[in-house]
């Protein structure tokens, strides 16, 4: 897995590419092609940290203050709180679903009778796993 902050930043493109795209697509530039190269980066391995920082920083010039921070919620959509050691220990681990390469940080959990979320990068679905 890449460093850290790369990692979530990849995150953040994967769960929210097409956001991105149209804030590309609707900025004065016109196009998406910053995403592009991460997107073509991620898939053939190669090195994603210099093409993730670019994208980073076009959105910050383009006002968005956090840049791909501010795209970065990683498909959740419940807070699943903090559990203190001695509490709760009979409760099962939860099930949660991961990048399919480990190549971000990246996780969503299942929400139901819905589909599993797909890898925005290579087009698999997420890895199941469990905490």
């Amino acid at each position: 897995m890449a460093d850290p902050e790369t990692a979530q930043r990849l995150a953040a493109v994967c769960s929210s590419v097409e956001k991105i795209r149209g804030r590309l697509l609707n900025s004065p530039a016109g196009n998406d092609d910053i995403l592009e190269e991460v997107l073509i980066a991620a898939r053939s391995d190669g090195e994603i940290a210099g093409p993730v920082d670019v994208l980073h920083a076009v959105l910050q010039a383009l006002g968005d203050a956090q840049g791909l921070y501010s795209y970065s919620d990683n498909g959740r959509t419940v807070d699943r709180g903090v559990h203190p050691a001695g509490i709760d220990r009979e409760r099962p681990a939860e099930a949660v679903y991961l990048c399919p390469a480990a190549r971000c940080a990246r996780f969503w959990w299942p929400q139901g009778p819905v589909p599993v979320a797909r890898c925005a990068i290579s087009g698999e679905a997420l890895r199941w796993d469990r905490l």
